[in-house]
């Protein structure tokens, strides 16, 4: 057992597969032991054991980890059950490497940092890391509360009246333009007033920047710095929306939002795991930041957020994601929309960025990656062909109405101040069917949410009840909640 709680790391995988699977810890235990008994191991294990797995006070023994990998049907690694590699050398920053092994879970032969005020430093900011991630959701409905009255707040989300159109759009109506040159913003999260989130990289400096540390504590398996279009202005009149862009690189929104929510989450969490009242108290970075709307004041990147919904004659369903924590820099944890991903070209190469400069190719890509497990388009090679397939079926469909895509505006999140182009696309059943015919339960990000008990199905029915019962779940990522209660309201349009 471990003997200080900070050593504790919440196996998130292992907690959402058994979630999708729709088991009590009670009924995984039982399964366990069934399985043991057929292969003639003699196990005893509770629900209090698979408790402890999950929440990381004890890793399973070699047998039971089989055990666990084979009643889910998935590989141990799936499960946050093997040991993670240290990343490669061309991924790290110059000078000692950080962290040890017992925390941070590197392989043996890793060089540390022994220094013990470095070891307690990083140590302290791992530790909020991932508390913020199994506490996202309620840290987002808190910190939602520093915010006036005039910035509209739902379910975590802030909504500048500007940035939201008066009802559903379709995307085709929503036309973008991109900016040659812009001024840098004004923060870059560099600055002092970033210093206290930006832990110990040696016995006297810090990490220069908070993207720094991700990549070199926390290591997510998806984390490159990639060009991406910044947000500059928004406007919605009528049923028109126009959105204006410039150039950032992705770390630059790291560097500013995710050292904002690790700072809300270091203010705002106490010991036993509770979120105390909103206060502005040590918010030294959101308060240099003021108004989350200012595009100014920092680089706002844009992620594209889309709710699927397969719709047939007679009911509709939609797909979730069980976003996994050791896979993603952002929103790891939590249950979000499914596809998700960053407004962003298909190729560093700028000579081929026009063609991707587009919500619905952006949107096709992140079909194709999520949802089939195809390989994501990046690199430095050609951009996105959207001629191939699956692309020039999703183009195809929407042009002939099998499928059709909303856009519900653009929101910040109030936790980490990311910024999200809400969108909705409603698939007919046969469509969904035809195009995803080899969807795929486990991506690169995480695996698709299931529910039911004895027939479990990713296809969440698009209910009421399921709706609420979904967004009281303190892991609902605020926007996933947002576009929810958003369909629902509007389910006479999207489902005629």
């Amino acid at each position: 057992m471990l003997k200080d709680r900070r050593d504790a790391k919440p196996n998130v995988a292992l907690y959402n597969v058994r979630d999708a699977r729709a088991e009590t810890q009670e009924q995984t235990a039982a399964a366990l032991n069934a399985l043991a008994a057929r292969r003639g191991e003699p196990t005893a294990i509770t629900g209090n054991h698979v408790s402890r797995w999950e929440r990381g006070v004890v890793q399973p023994s070699r047998l039971h980890s089989q055990l666990l990998a084979e009643h889910f049907g998935v590989a141990p690694a799936d499960l946050g059950l093997t040991r993670q590699r240290a990343a490669s050398a061309g991924h790290r920053a110059a000078g000692p490497s950080v962290g040890t092994g017992d925390v941070l879970g590197l392989d043996d032969d890793t060089p540390v940092e022994t220094d013990p005020r470095v070891v307690a430093s990083q140590r302290e900011w791992l530790y909020t890391r991932r508390a913020m991630g199994v506490r996202r959701s309620a840290l987002a409905k808190t910190v939602a509360h520093l915010y006036p009255s005039e910035v509209q707040r739902t379910a975590g989300m802030l909504l500048h009246p500007g940035w939201t159109p008066a009802s559903l759009l379709d995307l085709a109506d929503i036309e973008l333009s991109l900016a040659p040159a812009v001024e840098p913003p004004e923060l870059d999260g560099s600055e002092e007033v970033t210093s206290h989130v930006r832990p110990l990289r040696g016995p006297d400096q810090r990490f220069t920047r908070y993207s720094h540390a991700v990549r070199d504590i926390a290591r997510p398996k998806l984390f490159e710095n990639r060009p991406c279009w910044r947000l500059l202005d928004v406007a919605f009149s009528g049923s028109r929306g126009h959105l204006s862009f410039g150039y950032m690189n992705y770390f630059d929104g790291i560097d500013i939002c995710e050292a904002a929510a690790h700072e809300s989450a270091a203010t705002h969490l106490t010991n036993g795991g509770e979120v105390a009242a909103a206060s502005w108290r040590g918010l030294r970075l959101r308060t240099a930041i003021g108004d989350p709307f200012n595009l100014r004041r920092r680089a706002l990147l844009l992620s594209i957020n889309t709710l699927t919904i397969r719709k047939d004659r007679m009911s509709a369903s939609v797909l979730l994601h069980n976003r996994s924590a050791d896979s993603v820099a952002t929103s790891g944890g939590v249950v979000g929309v499914m596809p998700a991903g960053v407004f962003q070209p298909s190729t560093v190469r700028t000579v081929d960025h026009s063609a991707d400069f587009d919500l619905w190719r952006n949107m096709m890509r992140e079909f194709s990656e999520e949802l089939l497990g195809n390989p994501e388009h990046a690199g430095d090679g050609a951009g996105a062909d959207y001629q191939a397939e699956p692309l020039r079926s999703l183009d195809a469909a929407r042009a002939c109405g099998g499928v059709r895509v909303y856009c519900l505006g653009v929101g910040v999140s109030a936790l980490d101040l990311w910024g999200a182009v809400e969108t909705i696309a409603v698939f007919d059943a046969e469509v969904f069917d035809e195009i995803f015919a080899g969807l795929v339960h486990v991506n690169d990000e995480g695996s698709v949410l299931r529910i039911g008990r004895s027939r479990p199905t990713v296809h969440v029915p698009l209910t009421k009840e399921i709706i609420e019962e979904l967004c009281a779940m303190d892991r609902t990522a605020p926007e996933t909640a947002f576009s929810l209660r958003a369909a629902w309201q509007h389910r006479d349009q999207l489902l005629g």
